[in-house]
């Protein structure tokens, strides 16, 4: 292994070589313990990927019996002060989870209302919970690893801020707590090491299994990665341990791009060639531990109008007062069902005032019946407003959040359904045909055209209601919207619906849609594209489309 974990090495710095910002990283073989680096024991600001110690150190007072996975914690207004991580803040202050469900949304959508309450937790079984975590980490060999601060607020930095008040962390810190974890899931006296069980340890890989926007594991096909991002207002990161398909761990990666320009000459955010490059490592470290075959990645950027149509191949796409192609063929909504399911809602609230604020239980039949979204994976009973509910569903495509709202409409007698046709009636090459019975976050089934949905954009513009407002709120948007200028003061202010750009393995007899409301020098401009069943690399193709749109508007 010794001489393909240096061919290994070679391919990594191959794919490192062509990328404007210094990529510090380091892989470890779990089975032999050897491990390759390059620049690994460089100190850099560790942003979220911090919270894999978190979740560790906080498991290790389960273990104890100082905390209990079961206590809830509330979440208040406070709380949401300067967050921009996670889909926490955008719901009512009240709202109580189990400290297990914290730790999920923590590593999930990285969500920083639930870090703060995990840290509060913590403080509360310590008295110093900064403090708990450094000495966790110490004592597992991280030297390179500091934790300074409860929440860091990454998104007021100046890109040439320094990192002597932040948390700080390596590559090579990173990638050995992974291969210490991946030890303790498999042997139990490597858990003891971690002052945790078999049990915990395996629970802290299924909650790192649901990364809401994996990278390393983007392309893998042979196994997969469990994994945590980071991110800064200059570099990003990705961590993870490569898992074979029997969930055996292999290899443990972890990856630092530093000094990420916010624009390369081409127009194209850096982060994008930053996560197009943690991609890129993903697959071979797969290649070389499982035998992977990596796959071309297409490669987001701007593409002048004249070319759109022979660039991005196959997709069907239509821009408000700009280029169309095919903008009256009909596609099903794979992936933009719940604009339409938002605007049966809101039909449905306009006879009923208070309906929005109405209170719904999210239970287990609703994840049982349920594809995507957080709220699976959060096995405590959750209530929420009907609002709270239309939020989750358009900003992460909550599939709980749709069956919870489907048996809320029955109970009172609302056709959710009529209301919704109803909503589309004007709409004439649009059909919704019925409800979701599994939701993937859409509410209904049916099909519609460019053109249709360009009209709903504009509409929901002009009405500059509850729509546009659960537009604003998507976490981590895909889609056409994935590739635009995003982070602090970087962002492009735009609008859009969560979609199925990153569901690689279901419902791929229904290819995939994406919307978007940019905000532009002459206003707003809408969008919509679909790209039909067998499409390669679609979030990269839509990504060049919407960032497309931006530069040429």
């Amino acid at each position: 292994m010794a001489q393909d974990l240096n061919q290994l090495a070679q391919c990594i710095d191959g794919i490192t070589q062509h990328y404007p910002f210094a990529v510090h990283w380091d892989v470890r073989e779990i089975a032999s313990g050897q491990h390759i680096s390059q620049g690994g024991e460089q100190v850099i600001g560790a942003f979220s990927t911090r919270k894999v110690s978190v979740l560790l150190a906080c498991l290790a007072l389960v273990h104890v019996q100082k905390l209990s996975l079961d206590d809830t914690y509330p979440i208040d207004a406070s709380l949401k002060d300067g967050v921009q991580a996670g889909v926490m803040r955008n719901l009512s202050a009240g709202i109580e989870l189990s400290l297990r469900d914290h730790l999920a949304q923590m590593m999930i959508t990285s969500d920083n209302i639930c870090t703060q309450l995990v840290f509060r937790a913590m403080e509360e079984a310590t008295g110093d919970a900064l403090q708990w975590v450094n000495d966790y980490c110490a004592q597992l060999g991280m030297y390179h690893t500091l934790h300074r601060e409860v929440f860091p607020r990454s998104a007021e930095l100046a890109w040439s801020h320094p990192i002597d008040a932040m948390t700080v962390t390596s590559a090579t810190d990173q990638a050995l707590l992974l291969e210490h974890l991946a030890h303790g899931a498999m042997d139990d006296e490597h858990a003891k090491k971690l002052r945790l069980t078999t049990e915990l340890c395996q629970l802290a890989l299924e909650l790192m299994s649901h990364i809401y926007t994996p990278l390393l594991g983007a392309y893998v096909t042979q196994g997969r990665f469990v994994e945590k991002n980071g991110r800064g207002i200059r570099g990003l990161s990705q961590v993870g341990i490569l898992l074979d398909h029997q969930n055996q761990p292999v290899a443990s990666v972890a990856v630092f791009a530093e000094s990420v320009p916010v624009e390369l000459f081409d127009g194209t955010p850096g982060r994008v060639r930053a996560m197009e490059c943690f991609a890129a490592i993903g697959q071979v470290v797969e290649q070389t531990f499982l035998d992977g075959t990596p796959v071309p990645i297409v490669h987001r950027q701007v593409i002048e109008s004249d070319f759109w149509e022979q660039e991005l191949g196959e997709l069907l796409f239509a821009v408000e007062g700009g280029r169309a192609v095919n903008a009256d063929v009909e596609f099903t909504f794979s992936g933009i069902g719940k604009i339409f399911f938002a605007q049966a809602v809101v039909e449905a609230a306009g006879t009923n005032p208070e309906l929005l604020q109405r209170v719904i239980p999210i239970r287990a039949q609703h994840r049982e019946h349920a594809e995507t979204g957080t709220l699976r994976h959060l096995p405590g009973e959750l209530k929420l407003t009907v609002d709270d509910a239309m939020r989750l569903v358009t900003g992460s495509g909550d599939g709980a959040a749709v069956q919870a709202l489907f048996e809320y409409f029955e109970a009172e007698g609302i056709d959710i359904l009529e209301c919704g046709r109803q909503a589309v009636a004007h709409l004439p090459n649009t059909t919704i045909t019925g409800l979701e019975k599994l939701s993937a976050g859409e509410g209904f089934h049916g099909v519609t055209t460019a053109n249709d949905v360009l009209v709903l954009l504009r509409q929901i513009i002009n009405d500059d209601g509850p729509v546009m407002e659960w537009m604003s709120q998507v976490f981590e948007p895909g889609g056409l919207a994935s590739t635009l200028p995003g982070y602090g003061p970087h962002t492009i202010q735009h609008w859009t619906v969560a979609g199925w750009e990153r569901m690689y393995g279901c419902r791929l007899d229904e290819g995939r849609s994406s919307l978007m409301i940019l905000k532009c020098p002459k206003g707003f401009t809408g969008m919509v594209a679909h790209a039909p069943i067998g499409t390669h690399d679609v979030p990269a193709k839509f990504g060049s489309l919407g960032l497309s749109t931006l530069a040429n508007t």
